[in-house]
């Protein structure tokens, strides 16, 4: 009889993601509150970035950390501190450190909690519906994608971004409630004869790819809630709504197709359509323009995401599952914190549509890159089935 997903640990741990997420979505809204503040599209990307950039400095302790420790205290802690920071908002009125320093908490506890979460659901998924478990955990992160965003709209129309930041922090007290007493499975990795940050010649190009794929994929999250704002095509929850419902629906029935016809096939068109995505985006002057990038977009990242982290996988050691996840989101965040602060800059001498223009060079680059060099393993057609390969397809 199958293992049932809808209830007991894993169970738990879903919903708890759920939850975390909504709180962190809900801050996709922030650059309209910069923005109300005097601020610029450069300075929207400098605190958009801060974030990013403190994720990725600590990223490298989380990995190892999580391997040595466990991964359910990180979760706790993170969700914690992600409360604490969007109820600290509520005393931020001006543009200064103090924002600066909430986005560096933000960025801190998200690396902590998205990290131990994932990891912690590869080890309770049920073993004999793993694959399929950990779609649905994936899919619980995607819905706040468009869910936060929409809600939290009308949250700000109606009372303003401080009432948003409340509705954030309350979100976050409902993981603490479901994650004490979940068991874990983790075991501390064992003393590995060479160092697990080593890093060959294939992890280098993945980097490189996940870096550019990020500089594009971020500078679309970052500013897309002032392009829409600025030139009058509604509501953000259009394109929200559009990209996560594609993404979702891509990730259910897609998200494995590169374990039958290869990694390379799958990603390479997947991220030409990533950035013809943007170029539409940049073009779009309608709700249905909108609404078509935010599709395309969807899809494009549905399929290049696990697809990519599919591939980090086939090339990392059992043992070393946190440090492998703490790589892969190092460099998605290195290229979304670093696009936020090279393109808001452009944004403000260009442009919102010229700065869309260059932001789908990004992805071209990384198809260029994954073309050249991104040979797969040998193994690619015998991939281990492992708690870690089945995570990838998350």
């Amino acid at each position: 009889m199958p293992t049932p997903l809808l209830s007991g640990p894993f169970a738990r741990v879903t919903v708890a993601n759920f939850f975390f997420f909504l709180n962190f979505a809900s801050f996709f809204l922030l650059p309209l509150y910069v923005k109300s503040l005097g601020g610029s599209e450069a300075m929207v990307g400098a605190v958009m970035g801060t974030g990013g950039m403190a994720a990725l400095v600590v990223l490298p302790l989380i990995g190892v950390a999580l391997d040595r420790f466990g991964r359910r205290r990180f979760f706790v802690v993170g969700t914690v501190g992600m409360t604490a920071a969007a109820l600290g908002y509520l005393f931020v009125d001006a543009i200064g450190p103090a924002l600066f320093a909430l986005r560096v908490v933000q960025g801190v506890c998200f690396a902590a909690a998205f990290t131990a979460s994932t990891t912690l659901a590869a080890e309770l998924a049920p073993r004999d519906r793993r694959a399929e478990a950990l779609g649905i955990f994936g899919v619980s992160t995607l819905l706040t994608h468009a869910l936060a965003p929409t809600i939290g709209e009308e949250i700000i129309h109606r009372a303003g971004f401080h009432a948003l930041c409340v509705t954030a922090a309350a979100f976050t007290t409902l993981p603490l409630l479901l994650l004490p007493g979940i068991p874990t499975r983790h075991r501390p990795a064992a003393t590995a004869t060479r160092s697990p940050w080593r890093v060959g010649r294939l992890q280098w190009v993945l980097i490189g790819t996940m870096t550019l794929a990020g500089m594009g994929f971020g500078t679309v999250m970052t500013f897309i809630p002032t392009f829409v704002r600025g030139n009058d095509l509604g509501r953000v929850a259009f394109f929200y709504g559009a990209y996560t419902i594609t993404a979702i629906l891509t990730r259910l029935f897609g998200g494995g197709l590169s374990d039958s016809v290869g990694r390379r096939a799958v990603v390479l068109p997947a991220l030409l359509v990533l950035a013809t995505s943007i170029v539409t985006l940049s073009l779009a002057r309608s709700i249905p323009a909108l609404v078509v990038a935010g599709v395309l977009f969807g899809g494009a990242q549905g399929i290049s995401y696990p697809t990519l982290h599919a591939f980090l996988v086939d090339l990392t050691a059992d043992e070393h599952l946190g440090r492998a996840q703490a790589l892969f989101n190092g460099s998605f965040n290195l290229g979304v914190m670093s696009s936020a602060f090279l393109f808001g800059p452009v944004a403000d001498n260009l442009g919102q549509r010229p700065m869309f223009g260059l932001a789908a060079l990004m992805p071209l680059l990384a198809c260029a890159l994954f073309y050249a060099y991104g040979v797969e393993p040998a193994v690619r057609g015998a991939v281990r089935s492992t708690p870690a390969t089945q995570a990838s397809k998350t």
